[in-house]
């Protein structure tokens, strides 16, 4: 894997210079760069391999006397100026020279670009559409760095950062940290469709934003479906380009996104795809025999392979460090086991379905928030007379209906988008009861939801199902989903692409009318109109599954990954990090074997690789843990 560095400096002083020193000598692995450049007077740029690799380094580097680059990308057009054979970095330099920063408005793909204009003195960055690939940045102490990777921006600090206590709290809500967030104070990532610029000072702004314009172009039903189905395929055709079919293949999960990229890669490249599958013998969570009817419809060559509770305690290990920061998606794992499937059978590429719920709108939580928005329609003279007997009832008697009305009552109350959330963990119980007085006082004022609450308001939208589409493609999509696949497909030697997540085709999606995309009970409807030609009628039909991990099932069952879950939590380090109050693991443990399995299960996987982190990736270099940020609160 390619990992990217630049550094600039402000002065040469004797301090930069160790900095400087430090920061060639450091990788996210503790290698040497591969590549190092000094470009310009006060800036460094380093290109540096993190996994050895066939991968050579010289089509992600480009100097000149203008503009010197350095990129990880996976483009997927090149201009007629351009040329599919020139170089990533060289074709980059070459339209930026043309266009200004408006050239990454014409990319299609995944990317990290950092850039160095040299008679402008300035250093650039651009992330991609969906911030597939990271970026991160700092500006302090004399430099201004950015980076695909937090751990190659540590060196550059002469006392580590501090642990950001907020990361931490959103992690638990999230299980992942949404940008612009980092796990390190003082860090910040790019966001999804972003531009970084040096100085004056360092500025970010977008170049590319999803929006949903209010357009009635007096299409009708049929007509949005054909058109519908034509910009997919285009955009799967579009994501074909540029490998040799061989080395191609898909994701198959038995969902209606991943059978859709499937069924039409077949079409388009006019040959049967290579299919890839992952199955569990838990049935429960087994969506095997959908994948097997989507490879049989499309006489896919077909692949699979069964997740094993061992696989767990197999991967861990080299899963943890493949993220710079905490990730709490078990989905993780089977992700590594399908795209090492692949990679074993000769791809290296894969086509994934990621971002066909959060465009067309797929999630049942949609649903979900219309039921409680029908609670508003009634009277409330109505209500007003309903809700102290409902209240009554559920107090007073045993019966489920009234403790369900109860509940009902009380997440429709909860405004937008925090209703939705009402679920969770820490929405759920109050702070006092899971986490110590200390890291109260150090989060105080920062509400766990206000990420979402800011994307549910920032959306230009003009319905709630389209400020639900837009948060999603933030957080579910960008901070969580791509994260997860791109990471593990590149631990497993596979690059992946997202032909949903085209550029061109999530604009056409915001044009299509909310009333279209569900249409009273049913999710996806203009979605499924129109890939009828394409699925077979039994993936059409079914429920949403996801792509989970039976691990509620084999924590209960599997004795050496029960054994490790609770020694990792169970540790003494654990307890002296200073999050959680003592008792709260013992606590999750009986709600996860006496109450709802399925629900905490998910918790303590979050609590697991948070602790997982820490202990493989910030302990090595700070003794002190946690402890460090909050005795630094406290001094505040």
């Amino acid at each position: 894997m390619i990992e990217l560095c630049a550094v600039s400096y402000s002065n040469v002083g004797a301090a930069i210079r160790h900095q400087r020193d430090a920061a060639r000598r450091q990788t996210a692995t503790g290698k040497r760069p591969k590549y190092y450049k000094e470009c310009g007077r006060g800036v460094s740029m380093g290109i540096s391999m993190m996994v050895s690799g066939d991968e050579p380094l010289e089509p992600f580097i480009y100097d000149s006397p203008e503009i010197s680059v350095i990129c990880r990308t996976d483009l997927l057009v090149r201009d007629s100026n351009g040329g599919a054979s020139t170089a990533p970095a060289q074709f980059l330099a070459q339209l930026y020279a043309r266009e200004g920063d408006a050239f990454a408005q014409r990319l299609h793909g995944t990317f990290a670009v950092i850039l160095y204009d040299h008679k402008s003195r300035l250093l650039k960055a651009w992330t991609d559409h969906f911030a597939a690939e990271k970026l991160v940045f700092t500006s302090a102490n004399g430099f201004f760095a950015v980076a695909s990777d937090l751990r190659l921006l540590l060196p550059l600090f002469s006392d580590r950062p501090e642990i950001d206590l907020v990361a931490v709290q959103r992690y638990l809500q999230y299980s992942c940290i949404p940008a612009p967030q980092t796990i390190f104070k003082g860090i910040s990532r790019l966001q999804p469709g972003h531009q970084l610029t040096s100085r004056p000072v360092p500025a970010v702004r977008p170049y590319w934003e999803m929006s949903y314009p209010a357009v009635d172009d007096g299409r009708n039903e049929s007509e949005w479906a054909a058109a519908t189905e034509s910009a997919i395929r285009s955009a799967v055709s579009l994501n074909l380009s540029g490998v040799d079919s061989s080395r191609l293949g898909c994701f198959l999960s038995g969902g209606t996104d991943s059978s859709s990229v499937a069924g039409l890669m077949s079409q388009c490249a006019k040959q049967p795809a290579r299919t890839f599958s992952i199955g569990f013998d838990d049935k429960r969570y087994n969506e095997i025999e959908y994948a097997r009817i989507a490879a049989a419809h499309n006489k896919s060559r077909h692949h699979e392979y069964f997740v094993t509770p061992d696989d767990i305690l197999t991967l861990i290990e080299r899963a943890v460090p493949a993220y710079d920061e905490p990730f709490g998606n078990s989905s993780i794992i089977p992700t590594y086991y399908c795209a090492r499937l692949a990679a074993e059978n000769g791809v290296t590429h894969l086509l994934a379905g990621d971002g066909g719920d959060e465009l067309f709108g797929g999630n049942a939580r949609y649903l979900e928030d219309r039921v409680f928005q029908h609670y508003s329609l009634i009277p409330g003279s109505v209500r007003s007379v309903m809700e102290p007997v409902v209240t009554a009832g559920s107090s007073w008697t045993n019966f489920q209906f009234f403790d369900r009305a109860a509940r009902y009552i009380r997440r429709s109350k909860i405004s937008v988008p925090d209703r939705l959330f009402s679920y969770s963990l820490l929405s759920s119980r109050p702070s006092s009861e899971l986490f110590t007085p200390d890291f109260i006082a150090a989060v105080d004022g920062c509400h766990p939801l206000e990420p979402a609450r800011n994307h549910f308001a920032a959306a230009h939208a003009q319905n709630d199902l389209n400020r639900w589409l837009y948060l999603d493609l933030k957080m579910t999509i960008a901070d969580n989903d791509l994260r997860k696949v791109t990471v593990m497909s590149k631990l497993a030697g596979v690059t992946p692409r997202y032909p949903l997540l085209d550029p061109v085709l999530a604009e056409f999606t915001g044009t299509i009318p909310a009333r279209l995309k569900v249409r009273g009970t049913q999710l996806r409807y203009l979605f499924k109109k129109a890939m009828a030609g394409i699925l077979p009628k039994e993936i059409i039909a079914k429920r949403k599954h996801g792509f989970g991990l039976p691990y509620c099932v084999w924590l209960r069952e599997h004795r050496p990954l029960r054994n490790f879950t609770l020694d990792v939590l169970g540790s003494a380090r654990f307890q002296q990090r200073g999050y959680f109050r003592k008792g709260v693991i013992e606590w999750l443990w009986s709600q996860y074997e006496n109450v709802h399995q399925r629900y905490y299960d998910d918790i303590l996987w979050t609590f697991l690789m948070l602790e997982l982190w820490h202990h493989k990736q910030h302990d090595a270099a700070t003794e002190t843990g946690m402890e460090q940020a909050l005795v630094a609160h406290r001094a505040h």
